[in-house]
């Protein structure tokens, strides 16, 4: 078929024959001028439909803290409340959540993977959106499937895929189906994903900019990532590059990770398929669920199996430290739900979900190692100059903030007398943040992503301990 025989030609023309007549040309506009301003209004409504959501419960919450100061109420009258509240308010979010869907979604399943941050009972109702958030059955796959690869590409798949997912979430779901004997996953976006994602996150951006002033120059970053999600080509580039990288080096203590996969020749803007991961099980309901198990007579057990899950935790670090820091190519959204034990097996891990691969310059990356070494060297002065010059500034510009800021990003999580909302809230109070090192917020992410499947396990790291010897091999190769 020549290209002006194409059926994408032949429709153009038919258009243009359309549009010859005045009567016509007016029509369009009319239909066009009303599918752009219900657009429009569509945004509009959801953006007061969050307002009207997520405005009461934060004013709920410095309701408390404001008595609290006035001493109007004790500390431990205000605990007591906030605890009450905690509860009331995780079943608001969650509700508010699933009736929106969105990037809200994606925020939610952030929230549900720092215990250590987020109320205990939020994390709880949370916790489902890592892989239980409702799909749109088989139906919808298909439709899109076919739309991406065409008829005759598509055939096998779509006769073999299962019609309810495996998994599914914002930005569309996943479902099994088979290819020359072997299960595959096919990973489908829906179609109103991406404009519903660029409406949520600004009015995200906004709310953060007018009432958690700390969080916003970190969410515009990672607004920018969320969005680059949506060219599933760029993922099934990722996972060939990923897996690669990771198969190029030594095994990291006796923890193997497995990545899937690609099968580009399968995969588009709007479509990702990939090997299967069979048998799989995430790491943090994993080892759970073997706690919950042992025996209260052998508290031997109990210590194997959090020495075992310690020793998987921190190799997944150090496995994506190697990534971060001598790759400069990793997976900005560890988050639990993307971390899986394989064949029950906790030294047989499955890293999914490389919508969120960032890459990093080769001179910048160098900068960070020498900051992860600065700060496992506890060289304050020396993490102070590195973390400023790569563009993190305060108002004061005090040292000492700027320290404790780049040792939250790249160390540790903040152990004190407040909860780690309120410490945040206190340092940017004290001198409050005029720029970030954009460029490096989704590694910091990474490092808290899994400081929260630590805290998940009952477990805390020094992450720049753990990178340091990466961090030193890229300055030795540099």
């Amino acid at each position: 078929m020549t290209p002006s025989s194409s059926p994408r030609s032949n429709n153009f023309i038919r258009v243009g024959a359309l549009l010859k007549t005045r009567e016509n040309r007016k029509l369009a506009l009319s239909f066009g001028g009303a599918a752009f301003v219900g657009s429009k209004l569509h945004g509009i409504s959801r953006t007061f439909d969050f307002w009207s959501r997520a405005f009461p419960i934060w004013l709920r919450y410095r309701r408390i803290e404001w008595q609290r100061r006035s001493g109007n109420l004790s500390d431990a009258e205000a605990s007591s409340r906030l605890e009450d509240l905690h509860e009331k308010a995780a079943d608001d979010i969650l509700n508010a959540i699933l009736h929106m869907r969105g990037a809200y979604v994606k925020i939610g399943q952030v929230m549900s993977s720092r215990p250590d941050v987020i109320p205990k009972a939020w994390v709880e109702r949370l916790s489902s959106l890592q892989d239980d958030v409702p799909g749109r059955g088989g139906k919808v796959a298909k439709k899109q499937i076919r739309k991406e690869l065409g008829a005759s590409k598509s055939k096998h798949l779509i006769e073999t895929l299962v019609e309810e997912q495996i998994g599914a979430a914002a930005t569309g779901q996943v479902h099994r189906a088979r290819l020359d004997g072997n299960d595959v996953c096919v990973k489908v976006q829906y179609p109103e994903a991406k404009g519903l994602y660029k409406k949520d996150l600004a009015t995200v951006r906004l709310f953060l900019r007018l009432l958690q002033p700390e969080w916003s120059p970190v969410m515009a970053e990672i607004s920018r990532r969320f969005l680059s999600e949506f060219d599933f080509r760029n993922e099934a580039v990722a996972l060939g590059e990923v897996r690669a990288n990771l198969k190029s080096r030594p095994r990291i203590d006796d923890v193997d990770v497995e990545v899937p996969e690609p099968l580009p020749e399968l995969s588009s803007k709007k479509i990702v398929t990939m090997r299967y991961l069979p048998n799989s099980e995430k790491l943090a309901d994993w080892g759970k669920a073997r706690a919950a198990a042992l025996p209260r007579y052998a508290p031997w057990s109990g210590y194997l199996l959090r020495r075992r899950l310690r020793r998987t935790v921190v190799a997944l670090l150090a496995y994506h430290g190697q990534e971060i820091l001598l790759d400069g190519v990793f997976n900005g959204d560890p988050h639990p739900g993307n971390l899986l034990v394989l064949d029950n097996d906790p030294r047989r891990i499955g890293l999914i979900d490389y919508g969120q691969t960032t890459r990093l310059e080769k001179e910048r990356r160098l900068l960070l190692c020498e900051l992860i070494i600065a700060l496992a060297d506890k060289d304050e002065t020396r993490a102070v100059e590195i973390f400023t010059e790569a563009g993190f500034k305060t108002k004061k510009m005090d040292k000492s903030i700027i320290f404790q800021w780049a040792d939250l990003w790249f160390n540790a999580d903040y152990v004190g007398p407040l909860n780690p909302q309120s410490h945040i809230e206190k340092l940017n109070k004290f001198d409050a943040i005029k720029g970030v090192p954009e460029d490096w917020v989704m590694a910091a992410r990474v490092r808290m992503l899994l400081g929260g499947l630590a805290s998940h396990l009952g477990m805390s790291f020094k992450v720049a301990e753990i990178w340091k010897p990466f961090a030193e091999e890229a300055l030795e190769n540099a």
